[in-house]
């Protein structure tokens, strides 16, 4: 293999981990730059075809803006998921034309990124438990400007950079498994991220990382009826949310009375969900219009929260925003912009979707992935937050480089590991 090679895989790889789980926004640009040198490397352009299913996608997101409350800001989002959908198509002809040599390689170079990631975040842990005293020391060398920031909401482990370390674990500790390492590997790389996660006190990222090894686990064992259950189920979901979540949204004061020690950021989960709740009830074929989710009418006006809680001393109050930014659920999201009809296209595409990764002995990892980005997805974030839809299709490259480079013998060497676990 040429040098040239060589750096064009390098680019390719999740080697930048490191880098990325403190610049998490950079994500965008990384896409477009592992897009871009795996195309120099295949030397050959992509066909479209492979992304037909998601014009139904773009179509639905477009043709919104005829009935939207911000026009113009759903005919500009459309157009950048226009982008994005390029950009995957890209990047599904450069995985499917990697050779198995070149996804070990990947995946190798992913791997030490990752263990070097994490080796990152877990030397910061002291940071935490001084946490006060280090961000004093923090704030004094930069700018006054910039003190109430460090001192109130800077972390030392960011919510985004837990998140960014789980979701890219799943392919990589899928791999690690793969090559004949001892299981001692795979057990303190998992100690060590769970570890990371409770230290930074990201409930998204702990929710996600419980949720995908759950089903990975299920998948060693019974993987054809996981992959038929996750194929109806998760549709279905996406479907049923506002039904599954009214019954929390509606009461608030009895699930934190019930469960000590609710924080506040759920707490105000829960409203938001309610005020979105009522808004997809007024439209609720068509929505409100793509990416209008924060020019909902009565979106930014406060709602205060106050009531006693037999476990505390203290009352839970609360006062934010009814709807800012998005509803941090994006089936929720889907119905509140795009109602029934949109809905209706992103289960087939989910559909679809599941039905096509899903199909190969060694989908575990995938499988783990899905859950977890689904399960962070149902908690945090919005349905076009570009960073994350751009770590979503970097962490799928890596886990589709994973599938495809396991053979009968490594299916065989994982299925021991995982059962000595």
């Amino acid at each position: 293999m040429s040098k040239k090679n060589v750096a064009l895989l390098t680019l390719q790889s999740l080697v930048y981990l490191p880098l990325l789980v403190f610049f998490t926004k950079s994500t965008v640009v990384i896409l477009a730059m592992v897009t871009i040198c795996g195309l120099i490397y295949v030397r050959s352009l992509p066909r479209f075809r492979t992304v037909k299913n998601w014009i139904f996608l773009l179509l639905a997101s477009a043709i919104s803006a005829a009935w939207s409350i911000a026009p113009g800001q759903s005919i500009e989002r459309a157009a950048k998921f226009s982008l994005l959908v390029i950009t995957i198509a890209g990047l599904i002809h450069v995985v499917t034309n990697w050779s198995p040599k070149d996804r070990r390689f990947l995946l190798e170079l992913g791997l030490k990124g990752w263990w070097a990631a994490l080796v990152t975040l877990a030397l910061l842990i002291p940071a935490i438990i001084f946490e006060q005293d280090f961000k004093i020391l923090i704030a004094s060398i930069f700018a006054p400007k910039y003190t109430t920031y460090i001192i109130y909401l800077w972390k030392p482990i960011s919510n985004n950079g837990a998140i960014v370390l789980v979701l890219t674990a799943f392919p990589l500790l899928g791999h690690l498994l793969t090559t004949g390492r001892s299981q001692i590997y795979f057990v303190m790389s998992l100690l060590g991220l769970l570890v990371v996660v409770f230290a930074s006190g990201s409930s998204s990222a702990l929710l996600g990382l419980v949720a995908g090894l759950l089903v990975w686990f299920l998948c060693h064992h019974y993987l054809r009826m996981v992959t038929k259950i996750l194929t109806i189920a998760l549709p279905l979901c996406i479907f049923a949310m506002p039904a599954l979540l009214y019954p929390l949204a509606k009461n608030p004061e009895p699930i934190a009375q019930s469960v000590p020690g609710l924080p506040n950021s759920f707490i105000h989960r829960l409203l938001i969900w309610d005020f979105t709740l009522n808004r997809i009830a007024e439209r609720p074929l068509f929505g409100w219009g793509l990416d209008t989710s924060r020019a909902i009418p009565g979106g930014v006006e406060r709602r205060p929260v106050y009531f006693i809680v037999p476990w505390s001393d203290k009352p839970i109050t609360h006062s934010d925003q009814n709807l800012p930014l998005h509803p941090h659920n994006a089936a929720l999201q889907v119905w509140l912009e795009l109602g029934l009809m949109g809905v209706l296209v992103v289960m087939f595409a989910v559909w679809k979707f599941l039905r096509t990764q899903l199909v190969l002995p060694g989908s575990g990892p995938m499988a783990g992935y899905i859950i977890c980005a689904m399960a962070i997805y149902s908690v945090a974030f919005g349905l076009m937050q570009s960073w994350w839809l751009a770590l979503l299709v970097l962490t799928w490259a890596a886990t589709k480089a994973t599938v495809s480079t396991e053979t009968q013998p490594k299916d065989e060497l994982t299925n021991s590991n995982l059962s000595k676990l």
